[in-house]
Parts: structure tokens; sequence; C-alpha cells
């Protein structure tokens, strides 16, 4: 390892360091727990899904449904006002999403549902980052 490459792995260890602690910090934590674990069970479905084991499947189902409700649970509607309630619509439409049945749409329907779950997740981040 050249000391530019070591130098360029320290400053990459402090940033993961800083951000980590920007998100163990406040309540920022349990969200960031509930969106690892959603994004866990959502490749899991997906896994099990593809390789028919059906009673994994809906045992991550009821998994992740369980999530997105404490995930909305979590929404301030004082203080977020209409991004809590398009949060909660975007949270209900992924639960539906994950919920409905029907052979290799299905997957789609999953697959549509962890997207959109990324892209929340992707948002929060960048909105942790800047508090």
């Amino acid at each position: 390892m050249t000391l530019q490459s070591g130098a360029h792995f320290i400053r990459s260890y402090q940033t993961v360091e800083r951000e980590s602690r920007d998100l163990v910090s406040g309540p920022y934590f349990p969200v960031a727990i509930l969106f690892e674990e959603l994004g866990k069970a959502l490749n899991l479905i997906i896994e099990s899904a593809k390789s028919g084991e059906d009673a994994r499947r809906l045992r991550y189902q009821a998994n992740a449904q369980a999530i997105l409700i404490d995930l909305g649970k979590e929404l301030d509607f004082e203080a977020a006002g209409d991004l809590a309630q398009t949060l909660r619509i975007l949270y209900s439409e992924a639960a539906k999403r994950i919920q409905l049945e029907g052979g290799a749409s299905r997957i789609e329907r999953i697959e549509s549902a962890q997207e959109m779950i990324h892209e929340i997740k992707k948002t929060w981040t960048e909105i942790v980052k800047l508090n």
C-alpha cells in the first residue's frame, strides 16, 4: 500500500465513522435500523420467492409488513407535515406490493417495493447528513 492509498483509506474510514456516528445519534438511529432490516427482509422475500420456498417467503413478508408499520409509527406529522403524509402513503404502497400474490409478477412487485424503499432510505440518509 502506498502512502497516498493509505491516506485515502484513512479518509474513507473517517467519513464512514462520521456518517455512522451521525446516524446513531438522536432520533435517526431507530429509523436507520428499520431501513436496514427492511432491506434485508425484502432481499429474503425475493430469494424465497425465486426458490419457491413459500413458508419462508410468507415469514419474511410478515416481517417486512411489521417493519413498514414501525416506520409509519416513527413519522412526525406535526414536524414533517406533508412529507410525513407522503411517506405514509409510500409505506402503504410498498406494503401492498409486498403482500400481493401471483407468480412471476409477484417478484416484480416486490422488486419495485424494494426500489421504492431504497430511494426513500437514500434520501433520508442524505437529509440526516445535512442535520
